[in-house]
């Protein structure tokens, strides 16, 4: 009895010593991708607000100032948005029954996620497009 119990000394340590750099590492590439992840909803969320507003707008140019204030606002308290977003603006179907459609691109930092293998940053893109009331005069 003796002689087993000291085979089996140190060995829970070992595996501990083992598996610790191990489950860091895990619990590090899933921060990682739950912070794409949220990125990349926000940045469909922001997509969709710049379209609804982009939908309303009478005017292409206005329509095109609605759908930026509107992104810029949904992403403006974001920390992990390098710069501000960029919003394109389709106009291609502008009539009253037509539709409009927003892309949204949003530069995320991931820099202190690099020492596990993601790039220090990413870009995400997010698009959405509204429906133009058939009722809804545009100029």
């Amino acid at each position: 009895m003796r002689i087993a119990k000291r085979r089996d000394a140190g060995t829970m340590a070992l595996e501990l010593a083992l598996l610790t750099p191990l489950l860091v590492a895990f619990m590090m590439v899933m921060v990682g991708l739950g912070r794409v992840v949220e990125a990349q909803s926000q940045v469909d969320g922001a997509a969709r607000d710049a379209a609804r507003a982009a939908s309303l707008g009478r005017t292409q140019p206005g329509a095109n100032a609605a759908a930026k204030d509107a992104a810029d606002q949904t992403l403006g308290g974001r920390k992990w948005c390098s710069r501000q977003p960029t919003t394109d603006v389709d106009f291609s179907e502008w009539q009253r029954g037509g539709q409009v459609s927003v892309a949204v691109r949003c530069d995320i930092n991931l820099a202190g996620l690099s020492l596990i293998g993601f790039s220090p940053s990413r870009t995400m893109t997010g698009t959405a497009t509204a429906p133009i009331d058939t009722l809804r005069r545009i100029e």
